[in-house]
């Protein structure tokens, strides 16, 4: 396939170039420090700072103790290889603002990939102590509420298989003994019906999951609600899953047609 040149554009967005360049740098260096990566742009650490921050916060870039700056997990990951994941959230959003309204929580929609596990919408909360929006975050699936409940459909085959295969083990190699761990607390999630997830993926935020499942019963994707862990409790005890259920099955009449042929 023929491409068009590259042309510089007419209005450079310098922050978002800047931004790109380390994202770039990181990709290509393998590392970088504050001083090295202020140095890779021209710009002052402080301005560096600003720009790592926020790759770091969409999953781009990782810090290590030594507070390098290292490749994160959305670097590399691929589209999801289908259009069915647009359709479905269109189908989702109307939903997941009014439980966000009804909670007062950030609400996520996610979908599995592999071993991973994808924010493909979020709708967030109003309340000034809140979860901020992570679409586009790809954290693995078995840390994530919503990576948990759907990898709870697998039987143990599957999940065997899926935890085997080259590609699992170069992104979430697991120990037979973590495996082991990882099936039992699958187990409980299908007794419960739905998945948590406490200071998993972040200390000081957990969530909860449901599955949201088409007319043939196949789970397509998760319905999060995410929040502080200061109201996880809480938010339990006052009857949240029964919320996400009744807003699941209105989702489900309206994604009784997306066929598990068009998802992978």
């Amino acid at each position: 396939m023929k491409t068009r040149p590259i042309s510089k554009p007419t209005y450079m967005i310098e922050s978002v170039h800047n931004a790109l360049l380390l994202l770039n740098a990181v990709r290509d260096h393998g590392s970088l420090r504050l001083k090295d990566a202020a140095e890779e742009i021209g710009v002052a650490e402080s301005t560096a700072h600003r720009l790592l921050a926020m790759l770091i916060y969409h999953g781009f870039v990782v810090q290590d103790e030594s507070r390098r700056y290292l490749p994160g997990p959305s670097i590399g990951v691929g589209p999801t290889g289908s259009s069915w994941t647009r359709v479905f959230r269109d189908a989702c959003l109307d939903s997941m603002h009014e439980l966000a309204s009804l909670t007062g929580e950030t609400v996520n929609l996610v979908v599995r990939t592999g071993v991973e596990s994808r924010v493909i919408g979020a709708v967030e909360s109003e309340k000034l102590l809140r979860v901020g929006n992570r679409q586009g975050h790809v954290p693995p699936a078995r840390t994530s509420a919503g990576g948990r409940v759907l990898l709870a459909q697998l039987d143990d085959s599957a999940l065997a298989d899926l935890y085997r295969s080259e590609y699992a083990l170069s992104a979430d190699r697991l120990s037979p003994a973590e495996f082991a761990l990882l099936q039992r607390e699958l187990r409980a999630v299908s007794e419960k019906g739905y998945a948590t997830a406490v200071d998993a993926v972040e200390v000081g935020l957990s969530s909860v999951a449901v599955c949201l499942r088409n007319g043939e019963g196949v789970a397509l994707g998760a319905l999060v609600v995410a929040m502080p862990t200061t109201r996880f409790h809480a938010s339990l005890e006052s009857g949240l899953v029964g919320q996400m259920r009744r807003t699941a099955a209105g989702i489900e009449s309206r994604i009784r047609d997306l066929r598990s042929s068009d998802a992978t």
